[in-house]
């Protein structure tokens, strides 16, 4: 076991781990301890005792030691060769044998010791670092080299994506932002990365593709989507940019579908001629257990030459990374804008429900599975149905160790923001609809479920009975499983500024990083855009 100093603002610990096999020796990991936080945040704060803690693969129970703060020391134990080695650190208001809480909590990203010692090993592989964070609140990000100033995106940015990649970073990319002095939309093509393990962001390749002649083009793009594939690649599919056409800024969806490659840092671009790519945006890509992503619903332009210039898109695509290019389900269509969708029964199935068909709520609720060839819906004698009238912008997250579908808020309103508080659960295994607890009324919200099963719900678009005073919503609440096939609702701290169309992504160290969106008030209703970014990191459960 080592000892190290333990200074107030920062702890540099090194760690002795015997690595066995053909070459047994010790390999010298360093550990850094970041104990301070921006904007007044103190995870420090009436620290009385710290508990370093190892996890992975075959250590079961954790590997635990426990140093009071007072000794201004800590203690690290010995990590066996492994993979998915997590240290972890957790901060006691007391002694925790005697009632103490955790106050703070911070863990590393998941690494691999080996059995066979290689002769060298990088430098950044061997410097682990942790982030105390308070716990059941919200943080914003500081930099190992700054941890007193507050960590924002490169840019600001709405309706953009975030990623988790494998190595633990968010991939951030596109959206949009009102450049100043400009009322009007500007689609983005800035792609940037988070890295938690340095607190940083940094710049990654603009959004764009390479033609045959490596003619690199630039694509702006917002309202798309991003998924991540089983390939550790990210599929951008669609999205929209704007046009400035006799003064009115005009939407163009758009049929781009990049595969961003993490390791190089570079883009492919994959389309089909035939039938021809379909212009999509603000629509909907699942991803099943098999690494199959569903592509339904959104807006495409009107071609008939009458009616809005926007409508809702028919026909259903699909992607399979092992034979690269975008196909379309013959036979079938969906009509829906706003709807929501998620993987249920294990990723089995993929349930699309609610939205508008251009003209009414929808209510309906349908799945697809994949048939052998291609997606298929899947026939029901009686389709579950939402309450009436359905609903719009909800936020949708897979739910109950992946059987079943959460819904939460949205609006009750084709067109208006009439906002709706209750939440409902798509039931896949008996094809129900059941009620849950009520969530604040808002639509546009970002949800996203813990590690622990629950679901933290963050900010959205709120407004009075009437569809007036539209604005947007900075509450967070917490929503887990009731035990009896419900749900219940459980107070989280607020953000300081209220957000939609903003991003929610649950990291790999299990807390939520929260990114930009529009801050919309009744004294700015074109809304500013934000670029900051917040964690909540929640309290651990054993």
């Amino acid at each position: 076991m080592v000892r190290a100093q333990l200074k107030p603002w920062l702890a540099v610990s090194v760690l002795a781990v015997l690595a066995t096999g053909c070459q047994p020796k010790e390999i010298a990991y360093s550990l850094s301890i970041v104990t301070t936080g921006c904007a007044g945040s103190n995870p420090f704060q009436g620290v009385q005792f710290i508990r370093v803690r190892v996890t992975g693969d075959g250590i079961d129970p954790p590997i635990e030691v426990l140093t009071p703060a007072s000794t201004k020391s800590a203690s690290l134990p010995e990590i066996p060769a492994g993979a998915n080695r997590v240290i972890e650190v957790r901060a006691y208001n007391a002694d925790p044998a005697s009632g103490g809480q955790v106050v703070s909590l911070g863990r590393t990203l998941p690494f691999v010791v080996p059995d066979v010692v290689p002769d060298v090993m990088a430098e950044a592989e061997l410097q682990k670092r942790v982030f105390l964070r308070q716990v059941n609140t919200w943080a914003a990000p500081v930099s190992a080299t700054d941890a007193s100033s507050c960590q924002t995106m490169k840019v600001a940015r709405a309706a953009h994506t975030a990623t988790l990649l494998p190595n633990g970073k968010i991939f951030i990319a596109g959206g949009f932002n009102y450049p100043a002095g400009n009322p009007n939309r500007v689609a983005l093509m800035a792609a940037e990365l988070f890295d938690p393990s340095t607190g940083t962001f940094s710049p990654a390749e603009d959004l764009s593709f390479r033609t045959r002649d490596q003619v690199v083009n630039k694509i702006a793009k917002a309202f798309h989507t991003a998924t991540l594939l089983k390939n550790g690649q990210v599929l951008i599919w669609g999205g929209e940019r704007y046009q400035l056409l006799s003064g009115v800024n005009v939407v163009a969806p758009g049929t781009e579908v990049l595969v961003y490659e993490p390791e190089r840092n570079q883009y492919g671009a994959t389309q089909r001629t035939n039938p021809q790519p379909i212009p999509r945006t603000q629509h909907q890509a699942v991803i099943d257990k098999d690494g199959r992503v569903l592509i339904v619903g959104g807006l495409r332009f009107n071609t008939t030459g009458s009616g809005p210039r926007l409508v809702p898109v028919n026909e259903i695509e699909w992607f399979d990374s092992a034979s690269p290019t975008p196909q379309v389900v013959d036979g079938l269509t969906v009509k829906r804008v706003d709807a929501s969708a998620a993987a249920v029964k294990g990723g089995e199935f993929i349930a699309v429900a609610g939205g508008t068909d251009g003209t009414a709520l929808r209510d309906d609720v349908v799945f697809f599975t994949w048939n052998g060839t291609a997606f298929a819906q899947v026939p029901q004698m009686a389709p579950p149905r939402l309450a009436a009238p359905g609903r719009r912008s909800a936020a949708a997250v897979t739910f109950r160790d992946g059987s079943d579908m959460l819904m939460l808020g949205g609006y009750t309103d084709v067109a208006n923001v009439r906002p709706v508080a209750s939440s409902e659960i798509v039931q896949a295994g008996v094809a129900t609809v059941a009620r849950g607890a009520d969530i604040g009324n808002r639509g546009e919200l970002c949800a996203v479920t813990l590690k622990d099963g629950s679901v933290l719900t963050i900010g959205g678009r709120t407004a009075d009975v009437n569809g007036m005073m539209v604005r947007s919503d900075n509450t967070a609440i917490l929503v887990r499983p009731d035990g009896r096939g419900g749900t219940m609702a459980l107070g989280a701290p607020s953000l300081s500024l209220g957000r939609y169309l903003h991003t929610c992504t649950l990291m790999a160290d299990g807390s939520v990083f929260v990114t930009g969106g529009l801050n919309e008030t009744m004294a700015n209703p074109n809304g500013d855009v934000l670029g900051d970014a917040w964690i909540y990191t929640p309290a651990p459960t054993d």
